[in-house]
């Protein structure tokens, strides 16, 4: 089997990567966000995280009025990142979390597991606070997720397109 013919038998084995888990909140007028991405950290993923290489996760995420994608309106945006970085001397993760290039939180854990989660799940994030939202209007959040460095790996577990997740709401008051 040829080096071309066992890349592309990888990729097309390679199982799909999940949808992003999308849940808003209205609480006070504020739009309140947790989301995840439990099959974002594959074993390949790891073995780079591993060899000491800084990964980064970011999020995209915009809040939009109306039904369909393609005819609503964007409210606002804005960009959730977290970065990993193993250091093989200490044998822990350093990790990062910045919210539109500010960093928000940075902790460190020798958990893999807990590391894990501090890179795919956030809970309650309050993104959009100078947005007014008119009561019982549609709304939708969108988040795209990418991975980087991507070039470097042929099995990263989001495509060129990205993996995204979206959930629609109604805001009543």
């Amino acid at each position: 089997m040829t080096a071309a013919r066992l890349v592309l038998a990888l990729v097309l084995l390679a199982p799909a990567a999940e949808a992003i888990r999308v849940t808003p909140l209205v609480r006070d007028g504020d739009v309140l966000l947790s989301f995840s991405a439990p099959g974002a950290v594959t074993s390949e993923l790891r073995e780079a995280i591993r060899s000491g290489m800084v990964v980064t996760f970011t999020y995209d995420i915009a809040l939009r009025r109306g039904g369909f994608l393609w005819f609503s309106r964007t409210l606002a945006d804005t960009e959730v990142a977290a970065s990993v970085r193993f250091d093989n001397l200490t044998r822990t993760y350093h990790v990062t979390r910045m919210v539109d290039g500010r960093v928000t939180w940075s902790e460190s854990s020798a958990s893999e597991d807990q590391v894990r989660g501090w890179l795919t799940d956030f809970d309650r994030l309050k993104l959009f606070p100078d947005t007014t939202l008119q009561p019982n209007a549609e709304y939708t959040v969108e988040v795209r997720a990418r991975i980087s460095p991507r070039r470097a790996w042929v099995l990263w577990p989001f495509g060129r397109d990205d993996a995204k997740g979206r959930a629609p709401f109604t805001y009543i008051r």
